[in-house]
């Protein structure tokens, strides 16, 4: 008898010790898939995806590039930009611009919307490097612009979009006309959005 209740006592101990570890196991998953979700990515992306963008501001003699780096936590989305001037230094360092969070239900930055609009510049094009590149894990696109008339309009409505959720612009990397446009304006764009700073 004690034989056999030594046996039941082993058996549940083994069965719970399993549960556990098929719990412990088991792993979140992402189903962000870059080339399909990339204008959803606020919605579609999850805490285990990490975006990288690279967006080249060179025209001409002026020599510039920013990165922003977009992931995910508890429904919200952190931006993080980062500037490179190049012109003028030999050795330039990458430089925090600003981190900002905003929900993953914001419509006011509308990134993704801007892609969207931009989807006829995606090309599959390996050799060269297109003015704005995303990355998510191995997967890579790129948009690409074609002549100085077609670069200077996909900046100017990069920068509209993107002094929507930096509308300081202190370092005038968004243009300095649309900041100067913006502070004239009594219906500023941020006082509209969920936009948050992040404190350093």
């Amino acid at each position: 008898m004690k034989n056999s209740i030594k046996i039941v006592v082993i058996l549940i101990f083994l069965v719970g010790c399993k549960n556990q570890t098929e719990n412990i196991t088991e792993q979140p998953k992402s189903n962000f898939n870059l080339e399909k979700d990339y204008a959803e990515f606020q919605i579609k992306m999850t805490e285990l995806d990490t975006l990288k963008i690279w967006i080249s501001h060179s025209v001409c003699t002026y020599q510039g590039n920013e990165k922003l780096e977009i992931t995910k936590k508890n429904g919200n989305i952190k931006i993080k930009a980062e500037y490179r001037e190049e012109t003028f230094e030999k050795n330039p360092e990458w430089k925090v611009v600003y981190e900002k969070t905003i929900s993953e239900n914001d419509t006011i930055w509308n990134f993704g919307k801007f892609l969207k609009r931009n989807e006829k510049r995606l090309r599959s094009e390996t050799k060269k490097y297109g003015m704005l590149q995303i990355k998510h894990r191995e997967n890579k696109i790129q948009f690409f612009t074609h002549g100085l008339v077609d670069l200077n309009k996909f900046m100017a409505e990069y920068f509209e979009t993107m002094i929507k959720i930096h509308p300081e612009n202190k370092e005038n990397i968004y243009g300095y006309e649309l900041t100067e446009m913006i502070k004239g304006d009594d219906d500023i764009i941020i006082k509209e959005t969920e936009l948050e700073t992040e404190t350093e």
